[in-house]
């Protein structure tokens, strides 16, 4: 496993335990919907499928928190109002629904589930990370990097925290694309595809925007087996049509598997997702239409800024969106600027990296495009769920955070450059690549620790509670215990990170542009030689 890898991991495991601290630590179902998302889990283990019009539980004996969270409710929300998502997740919890019925512990229900996201949204974060490598493989700084900003994102950690379904579907649709990602890079064979339709599977099983990340996993696909001709008519002539049939197949798996809940949405409710009936049960009023929203400031900064700022956390943590996202932008116009005016020296100078070819090069190119249109597609979608009477929440900007920390990350090692490197990297010889590529850890291991400790002093800023969902005598010792046990994670993690990535023993980019041995692996698309994908013997900039 490579170095950078194993950062990401760790960075994973620092965001599982801040979510698990705000689940021991938040009263039973404080968050916005936690109680309809509860609801159905129950629903489903006394064997009825909710709609969004079906009653919360109100048995104050069997589930005391839920009949407790009804008191003064009207009646839209003493439904499950989230009855239009698919089971998958649901299905999920059942064991913690038993569990708790068994032990007569329904808190221990809540607690459970709260986990369940929070696991969830760690691998949604090591997902970041690894998407983050995809875009940018000759800069191993990036992965670490970007996992890294998801921790210092206030809001990421506390939706870990609560009763949702957006941990499980974000790890499940970035699976999906890396997998995509996977196949354009090596190649398209029967072991990944049986992979990517899996996953697939799961992420139209968890929410309605995993069919999103499966078409553009059909996509990949056809891109992928596109690159391995040696021309786009040589593909169209050839095999087009078995791609396509290809990418059919994998689309059709999550038809196969829950394309009945989709049916029974429409049926019920006249669309797929139900959006028109909730507009109407909440009392909605349409905010504008959908292009004026994909056109309005205001739009962009609130789903930005719904990263730092969502649920209990203070506004005046937009401050962070804001100096990160500047960041980001002045970053990379420098970054464009060094490309095409490179200096000598200063922040504009070139960055040596290691050699590149040109299948490389597009596969770069087409690796960017495709999650750039995913995250244009999803765009769109919110946009039009704001439109519709709609509210922004944190969750509704996870989709773009590969994209985005993937950004922040090439930003940051330009802006970087503003400092001098202190010492050399030993060796007989140290090249230019080297002494970049050292550059680039110690940059990134500071914005890493940067963005760790801003998460943690987020968590610190906000109202510490000690009514979690499993009563206790002990609350107050057990709010504490959570608090160690959160910060000795970190100082572990940050120890970690500081021990590993240093020039000589972290992951060299030479390694990550490499060609990767397929193994033992059956060849769906076999490549033909190009005339154009000669390695360059020059570097080149990122």
């Amino acid at each position: 496993m490579s170095q950078s890898t194993i950062c990401v991991l760790l960075l994973g495991v620092l965001g599982f335990a801040m979510s698990a601290q705000v689940a021991i630590a938040m009263p039973a179902l404080f968050k916005a919907d936690e109680r309809a998302h509860a609801a159905y889990a129950v629903a489903l283990s006394q064997g009825t499928l909710p709609t969004i019009d079906t009653d919360i539980p109100d048995d104050p004996v069997r589930y005391p928190q839920l009949a407790e969270s009804l008191f003064g409710a009207d009646e839209a929300h003493r439904d499950i109002w989230v009855a239009n998502h698919p089971p998958l997740f649901y299905v999920m919890s059942q064991p913690l629904v038993w569990l708790g019925d068994a032990v007569g512990s329904p808190g221990l229900t809540l607690l459970g589930m709260r986990l369940l996201n929070a696991l969830g949204f760690a691998l949604t974060t090591v997902m970041v990370g690894l998407l983050a490598r995809e875009l940018v493989p000759r800069r191993p700084a990036v992965p670490v990097i970007a996992a890294a900003m998801c921790i210092g994102c206030g809001a990421m950690t506390f939706l870990g925290g609560g009763i949702y379904n957006d941990g499980w579907s974000s790890a499940a649709a970035f699976l999906t694309l890396f997998l995509g990602f996977r196949m354009i890079r090596q190649g398209v064979t029967r072991e990944r595809l049986i992979a990517a339709a899996a996953v697939g599977v799961a992420a139209a099983g968890l929410r309605s925007t995993g069919l999103v990340a499966v078409f553009f996993l059909g996509l990949c696909v056809l891109v992928a087996m596109w690159l391995r001709e040696p021309s786009l008519r040589t593909f169209l002539r050839g095999s087009f049509w078995r791609a396509v049939a290809i990418a059919a197949c994998i689309g059709m798996a999550p038809v196969v598997v829950f394309g009945w809940f989709y049916v029974r949405n429409i049926q019920i409710y006249g669309d797929a997702t139900a959006s028109s009936s909730l507009f109407e049960k909440f009392g909605r009023e349409p905010n504008g239409t959908t292009l004026f929203q994909l056109v309005n400031p205001e739009f962009y900064g609130h789903l930005l800024g719904s990263l730092w700022t969502d649920g209990n956390i203070a506004n005046t943590w937009s401050q962070a969106a804001v100096i990160v996202l500047t960041l980001t932008v002045v970053g990379l116009v420098l970054d464009a600027a060094a490309k095409a005016n490179p200096r000598r020296t200063g922040v504009l100078r070139r960055i040596s990296l290691a050699p590149q070819s040109t299948m490389q090069h597009r596969q770069d190119l087409a690796i960017w495009a495709l999650l750039g249109g995913y995250c244009l597609l999803i765009l769109v979608n919110v946009a039009g769920f704001i439109a519709g009477g709609g509210w922004i929440h944190a969750r509704y900007a996870v989709p773009f955070l590969p994209f985005l920390a993937a950004g922040a990350g090439l930003a940051a090692l330009r802006l970087g450059r503003v400092f001098p490197l202190r010492s050399i990297p030993t060796g007989p010889h140290p090249g230019p690549t080297a002494i970049d590529e050292a550059r680039d850890l110690r940059i990134g291991l500071g914005v890493s620790l940067a963005f760790m400790v801003v998460g943690l002093v987020c968590h610190l800023d906000t109202e510490q509670y000690v009514d979690g969902p499993v009563s206790s005598t002990f609350a107050l010792v057990a709010l504490v215990a959570a608090d160690l046990v959160m910060f000795a994670v970190a100082a572990y993690v940050a120890t970690e990170l500081r021990r590993r990535m240093r020039p000589g023993t972290f992951d060299a980019a030479r390694t990550l542009a490499a060609p990767v041995q397929t193994g033992a692996v059956t060849e769906v698309a076999p490549s033909r030689p190009r005339a154009s994908t000669a390695t360059s013997s020059t570097p080149k900039t990122p």
